[in-house]
């Protein structure tokens, strides 16, 4: 989703290949007797996790340390162990009545507060699917203006937005549903990691070649829903865990399994953040990598992750452009084959424009995956989960440590997404005023 990266319906599609059949019948009251039965292992299950959470977000978390002081090391810790909490209880959501198991994460907001709970859901999800093409169009363009610039280039940034986005606008047309894109979750997540390693061991080459004092904080406390927010923006999107777990052969494996690939993508997090934080102190940029001198190792890690998050925005834009597809009822309207590509392309086509021009006012990265993270990431990976649950299975299903864990969760994803937009609104004007200093 990275953030990676929005791929609900892309592991919807791929997945449903591993569920063979609806079990019937219940062995011993097995809460999944009702289940689909899938064929995913669960290493399969496991990598599908990290996929999923490995994205261009992690190399925006030194600068969060930035903001947060040594201190934001806990406060990742504490998002990691919120993460695994929230996503674990949110499967268990699904199998609330013990008779069928609930699909995705909007039914299981229906099912705990009817229609408005599915509204809710659906607008802080597809928030992050429009949200994430402006991520990545903006870090496009930064990118590609960074390296054309090296080489005498006067293109200036937001040209380069717009010729990211006319490009991209091309394969998002062409590419009907999300199948035909689902090999590109695997590799964002994998470019994300060569990525971070090569950052790694530049960052520390570099500590050599610096020359002005660095300052570290210990703690900045103003800035520490802000630092939230983006940390949530990494551990975003739980909404395609709903898929994950319904391919897996072993279901009762997915508390495991969650664990594990949270835990991966979190040391990977704490690597790229410490070492960043370390080296470059109050001067670490968003992404990590524009610290870097000049030279092969930056042009390298740039060229890789400008061709990831380029190619993880027909994963977002598709997933929106369906969404409204099927509310407008394409497939159903008796059109010719041209007639419903032709609707389908202007649909897809002004979606582009619509985030190309966000993209266009308010070109920077890491501001976006701030506001990004505050508004949605915060609710959907920390809140929703828990709110849910209680809900569903109500109190007597849990005991008074667990509850008081639930209640402080819930408190500081509130008081985070609250606080946290709001600092991220300030920001992206700051920014857009010129006003900021990194």
């Amino acid at each position: 989703m990275s953030k990676s990266e929005i791929k609900s319906e892309y592991l919807h599609e791929v997945n449903v290949a591993d569920v063979e059949s609806v079990s019937s019948g219940s062995v011993d009251g097995d809460v999944y007797a009702n289940a689909p039965a899938g064929r995913a292992t669960n290493f399969q299950a496991y990598v599908n996790v990290v996929s999923v959470l490995a994205g261009a977000g992690t190399l925006g978390l030194p600068a969060a340390l930035r903001d947060a002081g040594w201190v934001g090391l806990a406060i990742l810790a504490l998002a990691c162990a919120m993460a695994v909490y929230a996503n674990q209880k949110l499967i268990e959501c699904l199998y609330y009545d013990g008779k069928r198991r609930l699909r995705e994460y909007p039914d299981v907001a229906a099912a705990a507060f009817g229609l408005p709970g599915r509204i809710l859901v659906t607008f802080f999800y597809n928030s992050i699917a429009l949200g994430g093409p402006v991520l990545y169009l903006i870090l496009t363009g930064t990118n590609i203006h960074d390296l054309a610039s090296s080489v005498g280039s006067t293109v200036t940034l937001k040209q380069w937005i717009m010729v990211a986005a006319a490009v991209m606008t091309v394969p998002i047309i062409i590419t009907k549903t999300m199948r035909e894109v689902a090999a590109l979750s695997i590799f964002g997540a994998l470019s994300t990691a060569v990525v971070v390693v090569i950052v790694t061991i530049a960052s520390i080459v570099d500590s050599k070649n610096i020359t002005i004092p660095i300052e570290h904080d210990v703690a900045i406390p103003r800035h520490l829903p802000i630092a939230l927010a983006t940390f949530a923006f990494s551990y975003g999107g739980n909404v395609i865990f709903p898929h994950v777990e319904e391919s897996m052969k072993n279901k009762k494996a997915w508390n495991k399994i969650v664990l594990w690939g949270i835990l991966t993508v979190t040391v990977l997090y704490v690597v790229c953040a410490t070492t960043g934080y370390a080296v470059y102190g109050h001067t670490v940029k968003s992404p990590i990598y524009l610290n870097l001198p000049g030279g092969t190792t930056r042009t390298i890690s740039t060229i890789i992750i400008t061709l990831h998050v380029l190619l993880a925005i027909p994963l977002f834009m598709t997933t929106f452009n369906l969404q409204v597809e099927r509310a407008l009822k394409l497939e159903h309207r008796g059109l010719s084959t041209r007639a419903e590509w032709s609707y389908r392309a202007i649909i897809r086509t002004l979606s582009m424009i619509l985030v190309a021009t966000i993209a266009l006012f308010f070109p920077y990265f890491g501001q976006m995956m701030s506001l990004l993270g505050a508004l949605s990431d915060g609710m959907l990976t920390f809140v929703f989960p828990v709110v849910f649950y209680l809900k569903l299975y109500g109190l007597r299903k849990v005991g008074k440590i667990e509850l008081v864990v639930m209640v402080l969760i819930i408190i500081i994803g509130v008081a985070g997404a609250a606080i946290g937009t709001v600092d991220a609104v300030k920001e992206l004007a700051k920014a857009y005023r010129g006003e900021l200093n990194h």
